[in-house]
């Protein structure tokens, strides 16, 4: 379940996708107790809660107290933040509530880039409330990440984030692409393309090695792909999970919550949005029964099927197919992706 606690943000990030909802509902988009109650009677069946949208949640004052509330009844939790309002008290509360994992937002490792990038942030600040996080936490919880959004103002400091990263404590980063775009949003700084390039070749390399440094840091790594290679679900993966907005629209994911023009791949398309309904209105349990949320599951798990028997046929068999026959394959025999999602980066593994 991933829990959008507030809409509004902060900060007024270069790339931010949102920036057009966020204006339209007011700075004052923060989820009520009402939506969040509503989802309390289903905590149980739910393994994790992520409480990030397309906001800043630490914007949401009973933050802690839901993560606690999810907390007691075994839900993992986790936030991504911009880590402006990570102060020495929101930490500990934070942690007292039993946060497993938080991610922090840093797309710089200097100021001038951080800054730049991240306006109205404070570099120096942000650093201060990750390292003094990392030293009041119990045990190495919660896990510290860092997110690091590539794009062609930060790229040259992918090994200098690591070094950060390091220095201050925190345990894994991100390296993400600028995969969100709405309208103008987001458009035109991501390192990505429709198929590997010359360019692309060396952001890989410059990426290697920062990820071989990390690994001698002991910090560990993700990293989002350069080129498309279509996935039978994303990781998102609607078929056993929802995104709830901040005034109780459900949908699939926050892509499709918050859908519109758009680019993908370079060309200008348009995401149209895809909500099961509102809370609380009706009942969690029922719009995740409803048609539309069921057919919608039931096309990824069909995806899914037809790409696990692809694989096991070649192992079964001894096939000969290289790696990539097999996914061709399976990319000939699986349902088409809903029109939504064909046009989202994540499908791709962007």
């Amino acid at each position: 379940m991933q829990v959008e606690t507030a809409l509004a943000c902060n900060l007024r990030c270069i790339m931010c996708p949102w920036k057009d909802f966020r204006k339209e509902a007011g700075q004052q988009a923060i989820m009520s107790q009402e939506v969040w109650e509503s989802l309390l009677p289903h905590l149980e069946e739910v393994q994790s809660v992520d409480f990030t949208g397309a906001g800043e949640p630490l914007l949401q004052p009973r933050l802690a107290e839901w993560i606690a509330d999810a907390k007691a009844v075994g839900c993992e939790t986790g936030v991504l933040t911009n880590g402006t309002l990570l102060t020495e008290e929101t930490a500990k509360k934070l942690i007292a509530a039993g946060l497993n994992w938080i991610c922090v937002s840093v797309d710089g490792a200097g100021k001038e880039e951080y800054e730049g990038i991240r306006q109205g942030a404070s570099f120096e600040k942000v650093c201060e409330n990750l390292a003094n996080l990392a030293k009041l936490r119990n045990n190495g919880v919660p896990l510290i990440m860092i997110n690091f959004v590539m794009m062609s103002t930060n790229f040259h400091q992918v090994e200098d984030i690591v070094r950060l990263a390091a220095q201050l404590g925190v345990d894994q980063v991100n390296f993400k692409q600028c995969e969100v775009i709405r309208a103008d949003h987001g458009k035109g700084h991501g390192l990505f393309g429709p198929k590997e390039t010359t360019e692309i070749r060396r952001y890989q390399k410059a990426l290697a090695r920062a990820r071989s440094l990390a690994k001698k840091l002991k910090v560990r790594t993700t990293a989002s792909s350069f080129a498309p290679r279509e996935l039978p679900v994303c990781e998102q993966d609607p078929t056993d999970s929802i995104f709830i907005r901040y005034d109780g629209t459900t949908a699939p994911c926050i892509n499709l919550a918050y859908g519109g023009s758009t680019t993908f791949l370079g060309r200008d398309a348009f995401m149209p949005g895809l909500c099961y309904g509102r809370l609380p209105e009706r009942d969690l349990l029922d719009l995740w029964n409803a048609e539309v949320c069921a057919l919608f599951r039931e096309r990824f798990r069909g995806r899914v099927n037809a790409y696990e028997e692809v694989f096991l046929e070649g192992l079964m068999k001894g096939s000969h197919l290289t790696p990539q026959r097999l996914l061709d394959e399976a990319l000939r025999r699986m349902p088409a992706a809903p029109g939504s999602c064909k046009v989202c980066h994540y499908l791709h593994g962007i």
